[in-house]
């Protein structure tokens, strides 16, 4: 058993017992500790990507990438549904409406649980570094001598700012909309549902992407239309322009976050060093997650008194921040070539 394998056992174990902790909750602080539970194993995402580079060669890592991806937000919307689903059945079996939603975590406890099991039948085939990495390790460590070493640090604040929008297209604006747009709650979800959808359509669409385009470039449009996006939003009211301008942000955001992913695995060496970058990047993501939901709070409070855009300045600040970032991408792409330039005889 691999120790990859081996941690998306154990987070699988996790989120079924979380699961089961809160179908059995009877007050509100053992909600709270289901939620952290599931919180501390839910790292099968981070794990599964390198783990999807690992068997796919060099150039087919967007695709995998962009797959997990998918995965994950189709997650996002099918699971209300889901349970909507489940929760109507189980009233229709008779079940008292108090334990259908209790029942709803019992049955993806099963369901971990049984993907669980399947994983202890899949036939386990030893993952080694193919040709195309062992291929790029001379070009890599010749281009870190050369100034590319620096694409990690720099890829990270690509998903700082990234995640930066997202916190501000989903919390900040469930404040923003309601108090600036009239958005009734129906509304906001219709919102966010629809937006959840075209991230996983523009997933799917993301190999094509960056067959037409490249990685770096792909990035970069990303992070630009991201910005672009969650600025243009908070100053234009007027439908349905405004609504356009979010999806915009949303579907930018999703191509950003691939690309980045998908950049990480590229300038990483070796097998071990793919996957040691693309969990540091998913920290960093996730420790920007903690603080920009503080500082956007806080600006967007200062900003509601504002007569000229009132709540837009936490929105603005991370637009200006994205098209600042947007050029790195590219920025990397002519290191990399100068430095492939270079090591030719």
């Amino acid at each position: 058993m691999t120790c990859r394998s081996m941690v998306l056992r154990i987070c699988l174990a996790g989120a079924a017992a979380s699961s089961l902790l809160i179908a059995s909750a009877a007050s509100v602080t053992g909600v709270i500790a289901g939620r952290t539970l599931a919180g501390v194993f839910a790292a099968c995402v981070p794990v599964a990507q390198p783990g999807a580079t690992d068997i796919l060669s060099g150039n087919q890592t967007a695709l995998g990438l962009s797959r997990v991806s998918a995965a994950a937000q189709l997650g996002i919307v099918v699971g209300p549904v889901v349970s909507a689903i489940f929760q109507g059945r189980f009233a229709a079996m008779g079940l008292p409406s108090a334990l259908c939603l209790p029942a709803v975590f019992v049955a993806a406890a099963v369901f971990a649980l049984g993907v669980l099991a399947q994983m202890a039948f899949i036939e386990k085939r030893p993952l080694r570094i193919g040709a195309t990495d062992e291929a790029m390790k001379p070009q890599m460590e010749e281009a870190s001598e050369h100034g590319v070493g620096m694409a990690q640090p720099v890829l990270r604040t690509i998903t700082i700012v990234i995640g930066w929008t997202a916190i501000l297209s989903n919390s900040i604006y469930g404040l923003f909309a309601p108090r600036f747009l009239g958005f009734q709650q129906p509304q906001l979800s219709a919102t966010y549902s629809v937006a959840a959808i075209l991230m996983v359509t523009t997933q799917l669409v993301f190999p094509r992407l960056v067959a037409k385009t490249g990685e770096h470039r792909a990035c970069s449009l990303g992070i630009l239309a991201s910005g672009v996006g969650i600025g243009c939003l908070a100053l234009i009211h007027c439908q349905p322009l405004h609504t356009v301008f979010y999806m915009l942000n949303r579907a930018g955001a999703a191509v950003a976050d691939t690309s980045t992913a998908t950049l990480v695995a590229r300038s990483s060496c070796s097998k071990e060093a793919r996957s040691r970058n693309l969990a540091l990047l998913t920290s960093t993501r996730a420790a920007a997650r903690i603080v920009t939901p503080l500082l956007s709070g806080k600006m967007f409070e200062w900003s509601c008194s504002s007569v000229m855009a009132p709540g837009a300045l936490p929105f603005v600040a991370a637009a200006c921040c994205a098209v600042a970032v947007a050029p790195l991408p590219v920025l990397l792409l002519r290191a990399e070539q100068r430095a492939h330039q270079s090591s030719q005889p």
